[in-house]
C-alpha cells in the first residue's frame, strides 16, 4: 500500500505516516523490505533441476565453477548416487541446453540427469 493512500485511509498527513515508518525502521520493528513478484514474471521462464556425479575429489572445483553460473539458483551438494542438484532458470529452451552444456564441460563432472519443472503446485 502507498503512504499517501495510507495516510487517506487513516485521516492523516502523509508526514506523519512517513515519521511512524522511520521511527519502526530505527527501532527494528521494520528490519527490511523485499518485492514480491507475480507468478506472470516467471510464466515465460524455463526452469529445471540438474543432478550431477563428480569425480571423486574434483567435487570443490566443479562448485566453484558452477557458483560462478548466473543461470544456477540454487546449489545443493546430496547424497546417493548425485553429488550435486543445480537448479537452474533461464528465458529459452535453447539457453537452458546451452548452460546442460557448458556444466557438462566442467572437468570432473561424469554424469548427469535433467529434469524440466512444469507447473508449480505449492510455493508459489
Amino acid at each position: 500500500m502507498l503512504v499517501t493512500q495510507m495516510a487517506r485511509e487513516l485521516g492523516v498527513s502523509r508526514v506523519t505516516i512517513d515519521a511512524h515508518i522511520k521511527k519502526m525502521e530505527t527501532s527494528g520493528v521494520i528490519s527490511g523490505y523485499t518485492v514480491k513478484l507475480g507468478t506472470e514474471e516467471f510464466r515465460h521462464k524455463v526452469s529445471g533441476w540438474i543432478l550431477i556425479s563428480v569425480q571423486a575429489n574434483k567435487e570443490e572445483h566443479a562448485i566453484e565453477k558452477m557458483i560462478g553460473t548466473p543461470e544456477i539458483t540454487r546449489l545443493h551438494t546430496t547424497n546417493g548416487k548425485w553429488d550435486l542438484a543445480a537448479e537452474i532458470q533461464v528465458p529459452t529452451l535453447e539457453h537452458f541446453d546451452a548452460v546442460i552444456s557448458k556444466l557438462r564441460q566442467i572437468d570432473g563432472i561424469t554424469e548427469t540427469d535433467t529434469s524440466l519443472l512444469l507447473n508449480s503446485r505449492i510455493g508459489e
